[in-house]
């Protein structure tokens, strides 16, 4: 089982609004767990929490960062203030919208990123070899594996 692991902010939020889902489950798999460390970023801490006030309000954001301060091991990523300049310094052919995560998993030296972004995964894995990518029903199958 991988030590370092990034989630997307779509596997927060469906996660904790649904606990049924997949991404509930992929929370729920990693709660709690010492060997596991949460990576996180500013940015990222800041999209969740904009999505989370957008879809149920700012009390409901603030539960959720709760949650995840409360359930895993955080640590957080520290992330250049240019990242465009870091993304084409290393030839990355990532969209815009997908560079604090992907930069958050390079930075973070993440063993494992779960998204439910299939685009977004296919293009990280073929930039690189340093993490491997799972969207949430591929991470679990790994998981009832290890």
């Amino acid at each position: 089982m991988p030590e370092r692991v990034l989630l997307d902010t779509h596997i927060f939020i469906t996660g904790y609004r649904n606990p049924a889902t997949l991404e509930g489950q992929v929370l729920h798999a990693l709660r709690d767990r010492s060997d596991i460390t949460l990576l996180l970023s500013f940015p990222l801490e800041d999209q969740i929490r904009r999505v989370a006030r957008r879809i149920g309000g700012k009390d409901w954001a603030g539960l959720i960062l709760s949650r995840v301060w409360h359930d895993f091991l955080v640590e957080y990523v520290a992330l250049p203030a240019d990242p465009q300049s870091i993304v084409e310094n290393l030839g990355l052919d990532i969209p815009r919208e997908d560079w604090l995560i992907f930069l958050t998993a390079l930075m973070g030296e993440t063993n494992l990123l779960v998204s439910g972004n299939r685009e977004f995964l296919r293009q990280a894995a073929a930039q690189q070899n340093l993490f491997t990518c799972l969207t949430p029903a591929e991470f679990l199958i790994k998981l009832t594996h290890d």
